[in-house]
């Protein structure tokens, strides 16, 4: 009779199972926080305000990219060198060129939305983003030395300041506008900057010369310019040609549809060893069990998400409108938490040209979507989620295919039906 017995755990999977489980505790404190101050804005100031300062948020998005010449990569990467690829001479030429590129880009940005340059909002955004450069800086560098605590938790530290921020002023009953929001902003960056420097986040830049090659740094910015194209600047586009209340009820249903692939994201960072090992030659069917049980996690957090959606949306203002948007948008990102894991192996295994060249192929197509819908269905914005659903699935498919020889999907169904 032989008796049942567990078997030895491999050295570090302990270590790599909390690992994983304290990058899910991180995105869930991340997203409970922003739910909260989500929540608590939109029930507490005019929706169009809200879709406002929501504008001003994207802005900010965008503008980090250009303001840290998408170098955040580059910082991760060199850190560990020996010599050190990345010293204080990086951090300070990046600043002095990306900073003033980012003011020009803002004023740009505002002045096509129609937005007042030089006022106040103006002047705290601009200053928030020199602070929330050098924060995205100094914790890539961080990161790259094996310090991630902080950059896991910063979004979680900015939106608890802005709830704390936000419930003082509905206390003592003080009208809110949108530059009020947007100094509790800059206070809760401000919070980071002096977090950054404790010991738990590793040693700073060495001081000397910058070492990063600046024609690296503008591939860089390109590349993540699109990426920010491709899954940040919806709201932006949106805004170009709705009503500040559709604005947002768009941001509240984002939020909450992006959420599932954002916390199946942090997961599969815990599997980045796994993903650098994959070849042609290797990637078998067991290989893709990671990929389904993504699609699995996603499928019950969305679950919950439902419920959320369904409990929140009569106490808000834009509830009704977000909880329609969200549910257009939902199927879209379900299915990202499936095709997360190619992309992800993908981005390890594919040269940055190639990257660039399919980042630009999706970008146009999803350009072009929108163009398509805002004829089709002018107010209804949102439905070029039904078009992304199946492009996306069909380049990913694609790009799997021409680089590892087999298209996914195929191979997980063969091996559901043969089970």
């Amino acid at each position: 009779m032989k008796h049942f017995s567990l078997p030895l755990t491999p050295p570090g999977a302990r270590m790599a199972w909390l690992s994983g489980l304290g990058a899910l505790a991180s995105r869930l404190y991340v997203y409970l926080s922003g739910f909260l101050a989500i929540f608590l804005m939109a029930a507490s100031i005019p929706p169009a305000r809200f879709g406002e300062y929501s504008i001003y948020q994207s802005v900010m998005e965008v503008a980090l990219v250009v303001g840290t010449l998408g170098s955040s990569l580059l910082f991760s990467r060199h850190a560990a060198t020996v010599p050190p690829g990345v010293t204080r001479g990086d951090v300070v030429r990046t600043l002095a060129i990306g900073l003033p590129l980012a003011t020009v880009l803002v004023t740009v940005i505002l002045t096509v939305q129609r937005f007042p340059v030089g006022d106040a909002p103006f002047a705290i955004l601009v200053a928030t983003l020199a602070v929330f450069s050098f924060n995205s800086l100094r914790l890539s560098f961080s990161r790259g030395l094996g310090h991630a605590g902080l950059l896991n938790l910063e979004a979680g530290i900015r939106a608890t300041v802005l709830v704390a921020g936000v419930s003082l002023c509905v206390a003592v009953r003080f009208d809110l506008g949108v530059a009020h929001l947007l100094l509790i902003n800059l206070i809760a960056v401000v919070v980071v900057c002096l977090a950054v420097g404790l010991p738990a986040n590793g040693a700073a830049p060495p001081v000397g010369r910058a070492a990063l090659q600046l024609g690296s740094q503008a591939g860089a910015t390109v590349y993540s310019l699109l990426m920010f194209l491709l899954r940040k600047s919806d709201l932006l586009i949106v805004a170009y040609f709705m009503p500040l209340g559709y604005v947002g009820a768009f941001k509240i249903a984002f939020l909450l549809a992006e959420a599932p692939s954002q916390f199946v994201q942090s997961f599969l960072f815990t599997k980045t060893p796994a993903m650098l090992e994959t070849e042609a030659g290797n990637f078998t069917a067991a290989k893709l069990r990671l990929a389904k049980h993504s699609f699995l996690l996603g499928c019950a957090l969305f679950v919950g998400l439902a419920a959320l959606v369904a409990a929140a949306a009569p106490l808000l203002k834009l509830g009704n409108e977000a909880r329609s948007i969200f549910l257009c948008i939902a199927p879209y990102f379900l299915l990202r938490t499936y095709t997360i894991h190619h992309e992800m192996v993908l981005s390890l295994k594919t040269t940055m040209g190639s990257l660039g060249r399919w980042a630009l192929l999706e970008v146009a197509l999803r350009l072009a979507s929108y163009g398509a819908v805002a004829v089709l269905f002018p107010g209804k914005p949102h439905y070029v989620f039904f078009v992304a659903c199946v492009t996306d699935f069909v380049l990913c498919e694609t790009r799997m295919r021409l680089h590892f020889g087999f298209f996914p999907i195929v191979r997980l169904l063969a091996r559901g039906r043969a089970s």
